[in-house]
């Protein structure tokens, strides 16, 4: 099993459709399991719309006053403790995440790949390269721990419908 972890984008207590193109994504790393972290100070809402997208196994969400902006020196540590056990962080390819998930690599000392367009296994991944002019493949080394920028442009928005359980967490 390969546990994908998605940092839910949102505003407003709406979820970012962002956030439903990087399940689509992570449904294509093979055996995924997919789990949506809710960072917020008051995320019931944004919890619940991202337990009823298709693929979605489970929602953490994390309740925080420190959280009522979505400041990536705020979250970052945050989604880091939540990262313990999963392959996979993923987070869409937006202004927010472009800041949020590289600080994330850095407190988890593992690589991070901007923009993955493609996902052709388990440890390899497509992304643009040249301001889009061409396109690479990059490979991890298995069992490697991945954060990841996805290309929302490459996938369509995950279903709705299901209703994954929720389940709170304080972190320290």
């Amino acid at each position: 099993m390969n546990k994908v972890l998605i940092v839910a984008e949102h505003a407003g207590g709406r979820l970012n459709p962002a956030t439903a193109k990087c399940v689509s994504c992570a449904a294509t790393i093979p055996d995924a399991e997919i789990t949506v972290a809710v960072l917020a100070k008051d995320g019931a809402d944004v919890a619940a719309q991202a337990s009823a997208l298709e693929g979605v196994s489970k929602v953490l969400l994390v309740e925080n006053p420190a959280n009522a902006a979505p400041l990536a020196a705020v979250l970052a540590p945050q989604l880091a403790k939540l990262a313990e056990g999963f392959g996979y962080v993923l987070g869409p390819s937006t202004t927010f995440a472009r800041d949020l998930m590289p600080r994330v690599a850095a407190l988890l000392g593992v690589p991070q790949l901007s923009d993955v367009m493609a996902v052709e296994s388990a440890t390899r991944f497509k992304r643009p390269v040249y301001a889009g002019n061409a396109i690479t493949t990059v490979e991890v080394t298995a069992g490697t721990q991945v954060v990841c920028t996805v290309r929302v442009a490459s996938y369509g928005a995950a279903g709705t419908g299901a209703a994954a359980p929720v389940e709170k967490r304080t972190l320290d």
